[in-house]
């Protein structure tokens, strides 16, 4: 795809995000970063792909997913970091990023009411967004410019800063990385970008894995539920994530349910180390998927 092209398919993009009928104003009349989904969509929920592209095409045409979003009867909700390969040795790799960005933004603008997309801490060019010493935001920046040009790395820019955060729908949120420590309103989370502190926590925090105190970039079950509260939402309401992907834990497939005994509390990844999981939720039930079929195991005689 050429500059010209791409550029067109931000602004496009963005201008889907920005006037989706179910977004609620701030208090400037911006489009506010909270998404409410109408319940009678089923959602399917994809976590950081950080480049997979090509999981996300197997989720799109998983188990009949296309044709229910086709039809208006599912929403998918990508949560952030579709940018930004994370594999050891592979994380200056900028083309996966390109790929992804011009997938995802042409499924938000062939199904306008059915895709959304929300903001994750790699959905910027800052250059303290660092992975093992790389500046990949920074590094993105300099290829977008590269390859298509300055204009086309505004306009993303641009599109990054207009991303919604936080997502509500019937018995569950999403959200990129945790709540925010202590919760906050409604009102307040749709205003959220006027509120530095609490906009970067939903970007940011991760679970408080380890005993002793936690620090104040980490969340633990009951900033859940504080957040759960001031939202006036159910206790019982699933709380998704994606952000902090818990390999040390031993499970490797990308879904984590119920983090460290936390219930209804769950984190999806679907990079590129994955196959391809993600979430659905229908009829009060939360289901995990692989889009991927798992390798056949070799035997030896």
């Amino acid at each position: 795809m050429d500059s010209s092209s791409l550029t067109k398919l931000i602004t496009e993009a963005k201008k889907v995000l920005n006037s989706y009928k179910f977004r609620p104003k701030d208090s400037k009349g911006k489009p506010g970063s909270l998404v409410m989904i109408p319940d009678q969509l089923t959602p399917i929920i994809v976590g950081d792909l950080h480049g997979a592209v090509n999981n996300l095409k197997e989720i799109v045409n998983h188990d009949g997913n296309l044709e229910r979003i086709k039809s208006g009867k599912a929403m998918l909700l990508i949560i952030g970091d579709a940018l930004h390969n994370d594999q050891t040795g592979q994380m200056l790799e900028m083309q996966s990023s390109i790929d992804s960005l011009e997938y995802v933004l042409s499924l938000i603008c062939e199904f306008p009411d059915n895709v959304m997309y929300i903001r994750g801490n790699h959905d910027t060019f800052d250059d303290r967004l660092k992975k093992s010493g790389i500046a990949q935001g920074a590094e993105f920046r300099k290829f977008l410019v590269k390859n298509a040009d300055e204009q086309c790395a505004d306009e993303l820019e641009s599109f990054f800063e207009s991303l919604p955060m936080f997502i509500i729908g019937k018995g569950y949120v999403i959200t990129h990385a945790g709540p925010v420590r202590h919760g906050i309103t409604r009102e307040e989370l749709i205003n959220v970008y006027y509120d530095i502190n609490s906009y970067m926590q939903l970007m940011w925090n991760r679970i408080h894995e380890f005993r002793g105190n936690p620090s104040l970039k980490e969340y633990g079950e009951d900033d859940i539920k504080d957040m759960l509260a001031k939202l006036k939402l159910p206790p019982d309401t699933h709380f998704i994530v994606g952000h902090n992907p818990l390999w040390n834990t031993g499970e490797t497939s990308g879904v984590w349910m119920n983090v460290l005994g936390i219930k209804n509390h769950h984190i999806i990844y679907s990079n590129l180390q994955t196959r391809a999981p993600y979430l659905v939720y229908e009829n009060d039930e939360i289901k995990k998927k692989f889009a991927i079929p798992p390798k056949k195991e070799a035997f030896y005689v």
